[in-house]
């Protein structure tokens, strides 16, 4: 072989290494382009996501507050409960209840207390009547200390949004009435829009929270509220590290990524979690966030947590 050819060959060698580094560096380029859109991308789903379940729940606890007051200034209840005739409370209650379900989709119960904060009668069980609640039921006691409505998310045997206004005449505390929902409405309204809702509740309140006993339990701290829910989400979630969970942030785990928020009642307790979910193909790593909540008292008075 010559010298031109040895040089030749010299230089298509050149040129072909050339080559597979431009085409590897091309590659490489758009993967890296094509993976950070996809991580900008599941960032903006994750911060949608958050946005979303907070508004919709402050929208649903917004929602059980009216219905509060309204049942709370109710002519024709409240002159049952003044005679204290229970059945035609209690009639009218179920009556008002099964209207506003058909009207307005929203499944809720109410509870009656009289002015010595103990049980006058449930929407969901006639029978049940005079149980002292003050011992357990801090919001009772502060609705009638302030004579002000409450609204915030508490644990009973279920956790539940629980509003409550408070019975007045001529200025005195007569009772107060407590409308009771769950979060079925907020569950499905996300599903609307893909994202599943896994609702998780510290293990520490597992005695006061009865019902949930016997409920899932996830990263040996939290036991899953829903009563339904989405398994392959629930599976992700099980595997995943949730010890240093802050106030609010996001993680991923296998091929979904999570949003959660911290739950607060109105003591400023943190009881558990809300964690929006949705199916994602991207790696990402993302760090937690923090905050500081605060309870927020509008100009009505209103407390809202």
């Amino acid at each position: 072989m010559n010298l031109a050819d040895r040089l030749i060959g010299k230089i298509d060698k050149i040129v072909f290494i050339f080559t597979v580094v431009v085409l590897f560096l091309s590659f490489y380029f758009v993967y890296t382009l094509k993976q950070s859109y996809a991580q900008k991308e599941t960032v903006q789903s994750l911060d949608n996501a958050l946005f979303l379940t907070r508004n919709l729940l402050e929208e649903d606890q917004q929602h059980a507050l009216s219905l509060s007051l309204l049942l709370s200034q109710d002519k024709t209840f409240l002159e049952a409960f003044y005679k204290n005739d229970r059945k035609k409370a209690f009639d009218i209650i179920s009556q008002k209840i099964e209207s506003l379900q058909k009207l307005q989709g929203y499944s809720f119960e109410v509870q009656v207390h009289d002015k010595n904060l103990h049980t006058y009668l449930r929407s969901w069980d006639y029978s049940v009547k005079n149980i002292p609640l003050a011992s357990f039921r801090k919001g009772l006691v502060l609705v009638k200390e302030r004579k002000k409505p409450l609204v915030s998310i508490e644990v009973g045997k279920r956790l539940n949004i629980k509003a409550i206004s408070p019975i007045m005449k001529n200025g005195s505390f007569e009772g107060s009435i407590e409308v009771i929902e769950n979060f079925g409405h907020l569950r499905k309204t996300l599903a609307e829009h893909g994202y599943a809702l896994l609702i998780l509740l510290d293990k520490k309140y597992l005695n006061i929270a009865t019902t949930l006993q016997h409920h899932p339990v996830v990263f040996h701290q939290f036991v899953l509220v829903n009563d339904s829910y989405d398994k392959h989400s629930f599976q992700s979630l099980k595997h995943s590290n949730l010890k240093n969970l802050q106030s609010y942030g996001y993680f991923t785990q296998d091929r979904h990524a999570f949003a959660y928020f911290s739950i607060k009642n109105f003591t400023n307790q943190n009881l558990g979690y809300f964690v929006a979910v949705f199916e994602n193909s991207t790696p990402l790593i993302l760090k937690t966030h923090d905050e500081v909540s605060t309870e927020e008292t509008n100009n009505s008075g209103v407390i809202i947590q």
